[in-house]
């Protein structure tokens, strides 16, 4: 019989933007691989991705012991139904919920549990209520699993203090993979990359500087403003890509700080690669970062990251793919980035050097290998089924 995994998320964008390539490449290889999320039979992206979809609503609150309990029936009956070997989930409430479902499956039913942690709610300098709250969550769900997939230092080594899942089957995992191939210098024709610019009314001589981010509040865009406001480099326009309930109060933080003629609003993209050819470097300043998308993406483009000494920013920049500057210091962001626009050669430097790394570290290719080994070693651990 073939093996069979089914991955388990809140909802099923996060299937769609993260977890495609990994279902293709275990269905590939003779896999069952199915999916359980809030409205995963009515999201068409993923119809063909899947071998089977189901859709479960999800409790916000998993205190509700009536909620709990639908859940509970719900994802028990999906599974034992499937006869999976591993499941494996993802995003915090998803993963919470299913694991404290499976928890008491008999070791012939029970499929492996494994939980990549996209990057944990809690995180070194958050106020103490959040922190304790999300680090107690996750501590409790410890013991629930049977492998816990980290994707940057700093939850590697808060995961290992767990108590309940030994130390041995808590990974080490950078990111989902950057198809590296898609952004390498060259993929995007130069024209393209040209008329990006000409449609953001970018000047040939100008220094664009993109950033790529939901306007949401962990982005802190009003911090990267006030930075961008202390730069002395006029020829430094920044472009916000993204969408998000932030975006009029930005739109009037850039009009207050008079930043208008530097600052485009470059709306949802679904052409990344483009923008990334045509920008000189990328630039993000999060509260929080699992391991940053836009900032592995940028690597592989050869575009260095001008970014703050974030989890998930930090880990993916290393020393010499970018400048890294500290948190909560504006002033110090915008002396790197008036250091990466009056040096375009030390740019082009570090974007190399990003490159580089984005292969050398981030590949698809190498994660998808990290999972090959750690399914089969999953496969070896689990009890043979009557």
């Amino acid at each position: 019989m073939s093996p069979s995994a089914l991955f388990v998320t809140t909802v099923p964008i996060t299937l769609e933007a993260f977890l495609v390539p990994f279902a293709e490449h275990f269905r590939a290889q003779g896999w069952r691989v199915d999916a359980l999320s809030n409205g995963a039979t009515q999201h068409a992206p993923i119809y063909a991705t899947f071998d089977n979809r189901y859709d479960i609503t999800w409790s916000r609150n998993p205190l509700n012991p009536n909620d709990l309990f639908d859940t509970w029936a719900r994802v028990r009956r999906v599974v034992i139904e499937g006869g999976y070997d591993i499941v494996h989930v993802h995003t915090p409430i998803a993963a919470f919920m299913t694991r404290y479902a499976l928890r008491s499956l008999p070791a012939t039913d029970r499929p492996v549990v494994i939980y990549t942690t996209h990057g944990f709610h809690f995180y070194r300098g958050q106020g103490i209520l959040g922190h304790t709250a999300f680090r107690a969550m996750e501590r409790i769900a410890a013991p629930w699993t049977d492998f816990l997939v980290t994707i940057n230092h700093e939850d590697f080594e808060a995961a290992r203090r767990f108590r309940g899942i030994p130390t041995e089957r808590v990974r080490y995992i950078p990111g989902i993979g950057v198809d590296v191939e898609r952004f390498v210098e060259g993929a995007v024709n130069t024209q393209v990359a040209a008329a990006v610019r000409r449609e953001l009314d970018i000047p040939d001589d100008a220094f664009m500087l993109t950033m790529i981010a939901e306007f949401a509040p962990v982005k802190r865009h009003a911090h990267l403003l006030d930075a961008l406001s202390r730069v002395t480099d006029e020829r430094v326009v920044l472009v916000l890509v993204g969408e998000g309930i932030l975006e009029p109060e930005i739109r009037e933080e850039v009009a207050k700080l008079g930043l208008a003629d530097r600052v485009r609003f470059a709306g949802y993209r679904r052409d990344v690669p483009a923008v990334l050819a045509a920008s000189d470097a990328l630039t993000l300043v999060s509260h929080r970062e699992g391991l940053a998308r836009s900032v592995l993406e940028a690597m592989a483009a050869g575009r260095p990251v001008i970014g703050t000494d974030t989890r998930g920013i930090a880990d993916a920049v290393g020393v010499a793919a970018g400048w890294i500057v500290p948190k909560h210091d504006a002033a110090a962001l915008a002396v790197a980035i008036d250091e990466a626009a009056g040096n375009r050669e030390e740019t082009r430097r570090r974007g190399a050097a990003a490159h580089e790394r984005a292969r050398a570290e981030f590949s698809l290719e190498r994660i998808l290998a990290a999972y090959d080994a750690l399914y089969r070693e999953a496969l070896e651990t689990r009890p043979r089924r009557a």
